[in-house]
């Protein structure tokens, strides 16, 4: 049961703790493993046994494998350091595990589960911090949930329209490019609109629930997602957000793969797969340079250039998917890092006419599992946090069998979004739709996701869009 992802040594990322310290909802403390009970989050391990003081050659290597990416604190030589957990040695004395990265989160969040096992691995002793809510306000932040949970369902209807005229605008004007003329201002009325509504986060919802039947479809999808992530990790840091606002950052993500407007049609509509040394095959792996070149020409800032020219530079640059191909990853800027993982994941969900869409909890979990081979770590583990192991469209099936719709993104524990019930235990669908947060109804969880196209077809996103929450 401890056991992590297997590629998470040494990582440099930002620790859950940060997402589970909020002073002015919470308490934290120190307790034994007696103390230990559901709702609590531990944010360091500080009691060990005997064994772990010294470690001996196998419990060092057992702490290496099931807790890589945390930080540890032990003496080595009479001296304290602290150390990632890839850089312990076997008689080290182990004083506290910490900084916990989100692909622990089995080993922070507290159940009964993880209590056996910690009593049986020796641990005894915990800092944690548990939320305290005052009971009279449960009832309102419920009310609150439910009304925007409906908000997001009425968002999702009136974005329907926007999201196709912003289809077609890019497809004109990527038309257009084909023949050497770029008119932005095709696309500018639909970017604005975007941004002035607050509308990306329910395309990202439609992008979940929707057929991508159009050449640059996807390109809309992908900008969508890209504006609700990018803006959550970096959008109030002006530190560290490269866009002078939304209506540029959606500009760039429409355009990160503007360079697929030199390729032939032929190309670009087949549904065949083509061969590794075929022609089509060798200019698809051309689109980046032909963006990169088209965007310098129109005068683009060097963030956006870098989008078009880097999207498909992966972590291992020895991979055939990797190109272009004298590219090195240092190259790629965490903007362009960022809508490479998303391109990846929206080709996976998005339903072509050549090939079945994949469910978004099963997407995310193959981008959890490229993470340290395609792309870094620290990238992955924004995008996964953002999106959430359900991200906001997903179906899935609860551990009664019912089946519901996922609605939130947590904020700790990523398992357990608020949902709305469509199908309950008995088989029956619903006429008026149950919201559940699976944060606080601890008795029921998310035992799978499903494909929503095998339940409704293309009716998928019309039965999201008349859900009745209540």
């Amino acid at each position: 049961m401890l056991k992590s992802n297997p590629n998470g040594t040494g990582v440099k990322s930002r620790s859950i703790i940060k997402y589970l310290m909020k002073p002015d909802s919470a308490q934290k403390k120190l307790v034994s493993l007696e103390g230990l009970k559901r709702e609590m989050f531990i944010l360091a391990y500080v009691g060990f046994s005997k064994k772990y003081r010294p470690m001996d050659e196998a419990t060092c290597k057992w702490v290496k494998l099931n807790f890589k990416g945390a930080n540890t604190l032990v003496e080595r030589g009479g001296e304290k350091l602290e150390l990632t957990t890839d850089q312990l040695n076997a008689g080290d004395r182990l004083f506290r595990l910490y900084r916990f990265p989100v692909s622990l989160k089995k080993l922070i969040i507290v159940n009964e589960n993880l209590i056996n096992e910690l009593k049986d691995r020796g641990f005894n002793k915990f800092y944690v911090r548990q939320n305290r809510r005052p009971q009279s306000s449960k009832q309102a932040l419920k009310r609150k949930a439910v009304r925007m949970a409906t908000e997001m369902v009425h968002k999702v209807k009136e974005s329907v329209e926007m999201r196709q005229g912003a289809v077609k605008a890019l497809e004109n004007m990527m038309d257009n490019a084909k023949k050497g003329k770029i008119r932005l201002a095709e696309i500018r009325h639909h970017i604005d609109t975007i941004a002035d509504t607050s509308s990306a986060e329910a395309m990202g919802v439609i992008a979940a629930l929707k057929k991508s039947d159009k050449t640059y479809a996807p390109c809309i999808d992908v900008a969508a997602i890209f504006q609700g992530v990018y803006k959550k990790i970096y959008g109030g840091n002006r530190d560290h957000n490269v866009f002078k606002d939304e209506k540029q950052m959606i500009l760039a993500s429409f355009l990160h793969d503007v360079g697929k407007a030199k390729l032939p049609s032929s190309i670009l509509d087949c549904t065949e797969k083509f061969e590794n040394d075929s022609r089509e095959k060798l200019l698809i792996r051309k689109h980046p340079l032909y963006g990169a070149e088209m965007l310098s020409k129109m005068g683009m800032p060097g963030f956006m250039v870098n989008m078009a020219k880097y999207h498909h530079v992966k972590l291992d640059t020895s991979m055939y998917s990797s190109y272009p191909e004298d590219a090195r990853y240092e190259s790629a800027s965490k903007e362009t890092r960022l809508i490479a993982i998303i391109d990846i994941y929206q080709a996976l969900v998005g339903r072509r006419s050549y090939k079945k869409s994949w469910a978004p909890p099963a997407a995310m979990r193959y981008i959890e599992q490229l993470a340290g081979i395609e792309y870094d770590f620290e990238i992955s583990e924004y995008f996964q946090h953002m999106m959430g192991h359900f991200p906001k469209g997903s179906l899935v099936e609860l551990s009664d069998g019912s089946q519901a719709f996922a609605i939130s993104v947590p904020k700790t524990d990523l398992e357990r979004p608020q949902v709305i019930i469509v199908r309950n235990a008995k088989g029956q669908y619903l006429e008026n739709h149950t919201f559940l947060d699976l944060a606080v109804e601890k008795d029921l969880s998310i035992s799978k996701g499903l494909d929503h196209y095998d339940i409704f077809g293309e009716a998928s996103l019309e039965f999201f869009m008349n859900l009745q929450v209540s």
